[in-house]
């Protein structure tokens, strides 16, 4: 005689769980609720009202159609908590807040820029329009109006406006594809095989292929235990890194070794090899570059070892008050937004003594010929500064005019920065905004009124009126904190924490270099189109 709900016990349902944990895994984790009536015991009504149970999660899309264990979904999420095993309808999506409406707020809360409905869709891989509209109408998130779509967000104000003005700066509208269903995503398996082919040549440390296998792992946030196995049970990606079968793929431990014993000048090469091939047919590559620098916390295990500065390399700086941890300097080409060249430093160097390092590294790797000028912010403001861009690359370091040297200088700044916000669309050079500055101010400097001397203040024109380029390196850095992790570190070493954050850069340029090889230029610039 059948089962039935009343004649259960918490005996019966304690056999009902351990019944569909074993179906899961025998079938790496996943089934759908058609499976486990047709593989189990497991009577109908159980398996309609697993949702309830505390043991299993079912999934965000496909109607909640498969199941997973919340202890298989926590230890296989990425470091945004998803987890997406393929499935036969395509994949499953679960994710460790369990419900689409608590998913979807955690997303609206936690991302930089809030989430739209296509974003949300992209996600979950499901429309998301109804529960997203339900969450704002009852106060739970905020809803904005934003370029045509709507952007949901935190509902305290000063952080919705955070996540708005990130979105500004990450998303301008010359880098989102025209038409989102032609061409729309990318493949990490596109990406995995586009790197394989420049790390063949580049990479002599470790094995190619565990090198590729950790530009994935920038992506997914996986621990290497956890890369194992998503290697393991993706074929496509075996495939890429010519892995015929699961048992093929290198163990967590041989993961992580790959990782300590991969040196950062070898990714470097790899950096300057993608980026060198992408800015040959881009437009204006090479004109410009933009130079600025992030931190990055230590990861620590106590509070004392913070105190004690017992994490190798790190050291104490300033970012908005105090932190501890390292320092990463980019020099970005302002055309293409390709991170060309990268350096790490511990916490407490400043912006100036890392100018020169970071500067060498990338003229030793790039013609520099059409370069025009590097553009800085006024942490670079040095006349040391200027005179090694001079000589090193043969073109001007334009940087905001730091205050810091004299009352005359933040005069001229405030004065420079009221000019062209009065009057900006009138200059179309350099020697029309000097003219206009009132004399006074410029005798200080020894610039006389039509003079076309390369001076300070002349240079400080310059940048203001080419900072619009600037805008660039922070969209960047936000790519890179938001798709490859460069923020969060699991490393200890300095070795391995340079390696960490080199990996990032070369796994975002890895994306821009998958997108032009497959014809889709339009995501060259379009992380977030990664699946």
């Amino acid at each position: 005689m059948s089962k039935t709900k009343s004649g259960t016990g918490n005996d019966t349902a304690e056999t009902h769980e351990t019944a569909v944990r074993n179906y899961l895994r025998a079938h790496d984790e996943v089934a759908s609720k058609e499976e486990l009536l047709a593989g189990t015991d497991v009577p109908a009504w159980y398996i309609n009202q697993i949702a309830t149970e505390d043991t299993f999660y079912t999934s965000l899309n496909h109607n909640g159609n498969y199941v997973a264990s919340k202890n298989i979904v926590g230890h296989r999420s990425t470091h945004d908590w998803f987890w997406r095993p393929e499935v036969d309808d395509g994949v499953a999506v679960f994710h460790r807040q369990e419900t689409t409406k608590a998913t979807l707020k955690y997303l609206a809360f936690r991302r930089q820029s809030g989430l739209t409905p296509a974003e949300a869709r992209d996600l979950l891989h499901r429309q998301c329009y109804r529960p997203l509209r339900k969450l704002a109408e009852n106060d739970e998130i905020s809803a904005t109006d934003w370029n045509n779509t709507t952007v949901y967000t935190h509902s305290w104000p000063s952080r919705r406006d955070d996540q708005l003005s990130q979105r500004e700066t990450d998303q301008p509208t010359d880098v989102t594809p025209d038409d989102e269903d032609v061409d729309s995503y990318l493949y990490r398996d596109e990406l995995v095989a586009t790197f394989l082919s420049v790390a063949m040549s580049q990479i002599q440390s470790i094995q190619p292929e565990r090198a590729a296998a950790l530009v994935l792992r920038q992506f997914e946030g996986d621990s290497f235990d956890a890369l194992e196995r998503r290697l393991r049970r993706n074929h496509s990606f075996r495939e890429a890194l010519d892995y015929v079968e699961p048992e093929d793929v290198p163990d967590g431990t041989s993961l992580w070794r790959a990782f300590d014993d991969l040196q950062p000048d070898e990714l470097r090469d790899c950096l300057q090899s993608m980026c060198s091939e992408l800015l040959t047919d881009h437009d204006h590559a090479g004109e410009f570059i933009v130079i600025d620098g992030t931190h990055i916390a230590a990861w620590a295990n106590t509070r004392e070892e913070i105190e004690n500065g017992d994490v190798e390399g790190a050291s104490w700086g300033q970012h908005e008050g105090k932190f501890y941890g390292y320092k990463v300097f980019l020099v970005v080409d302002a055309a293409s937004e390709l991170p060309v060249a990268i350096t790490m430093e511990t916490g407490k160097r400043n912006d100036t003594a890392a100018f020169e390092p970071l500067i060498e590294e990338f003229d030793e790797r790039y013609d520099t010929d059409d370069l025009q000028a590097a553009l800085a912010d006024a942490g670079f403001d040095s006349q040391g500064n200027r005179e090694f861009c001079q000589e090193q690359l043969d073109c001007p370091l334009l940087t905001a005019i730091n205050p810091r040297r004299s009352s005359s200088l933040k005069q001229i700044r405030d004065d420079i920065k009221q000019l062209f916000k009065e009057r900006e669309d009138e200059f179309d050079s350099p020697y029309e905004a000097l003219e206009a500055l009132p004399q006074q101010l410029l005798s200080d400097y020894g610039v006389e009124v039509g003079s076309v001397e390369e001076t300070y203040i002349f240079q400080a024109i310059k940048e203001r009126m080419h900072r619009h380029l600037r805008a660039g390196v922070e969209r960047v850095f936000s790519r890179l904190k938001s798709f490859t992790g460069l923020d969060r570190v699991r490393a200890r070493k300095e070795n391995n924490v340079e390696t960490h954050a080199v990996l990032s850069a070369v796994a975002l340029v890895a994306a821009s270099l998958t997108a032009v090889r497959e014809g889709k230029p339009g995501l060259i610039r379009s992380p977030s189109r990664l699946i």
